[in-house]
C-alpha cells in the first residue's frame, strides 16, 4: 500500500484537470492507496460543508490507517531524532511520517521539505 500525504490530495482537489495531478499519475502505477488518520483530520479541518461530499467520496476509496500506540511510539522516536539534529516539523507531518515508517509504507508527498528530514522514510515524489 502507498500512503498518500495531505499535499497530494489537496493538489488533486484544487486542480481542474485531474489528469495533471500527482495523485492521478500515481494511480497509473499503484493499485492500493491509504491515508493516515491525521491526513483525514487535516483535510476535514480545512474543508467546508460544500467540500465534504467530495472528500467523503474520495476517502471511501482509500484505506485509513488509524493513529495507534505503535504509531505514537514511532512518532516519539521521530520527534527525538529531529530534535537531536536541531530540526523542527509540525506534529501532523511527524504523525503522517510515523504512520508510513511504522508500517513500512512508502509515502507519496509534494512536501519534500518536511518529509526528507525524517530518517528511513521511503518517499515517492514527483
Amino acid at each position: 500500500m502507498l500512503l498518500i500525504d495531505t499535499s497530494v490530495l489537496i493538489e488533486y482537489f484544487r486542480k481542474t484537470k485531474k489528469e495533471e495531478t500527482f495523485f492521478y499519475s500515481l494511480a497509473a502505477t499503484q493499485s492500493t492507496f491509504g491515508i493516515s488518520a491525521i491526513t483525514k483530520y487535516e483535510i476535514m479541518v480545512g474543508s467546508n460543508a460544500l467540500q465534504e461530499e467530495f472528500w467523503n467520496q474520495l476517502f471511501s476509496n482509500l484505506t485509513t490507517v488509524d493513529f495507534n500506540e505503535k504509531i505514537a511510539l514511532e512518532a516519539s522516536l521521530i520527534k527525538k531524532e529531529l530534535k537531536a539534529q536541531g530540526m523542527v516539523i509540525g506534529f501532523e507531518d511527524i504523525a503522517i511520517g510515523a504512520t508510513a515508517r511504522a508500517n513500512n509504507y512508502a509515502l507519496a508527498t509534494l512536501n519534500e521539505k518536511h518529509f526528507t528530514k525524517i530518517a528511513n522514510l521511503k518517499l515517492v515524489t514527483r
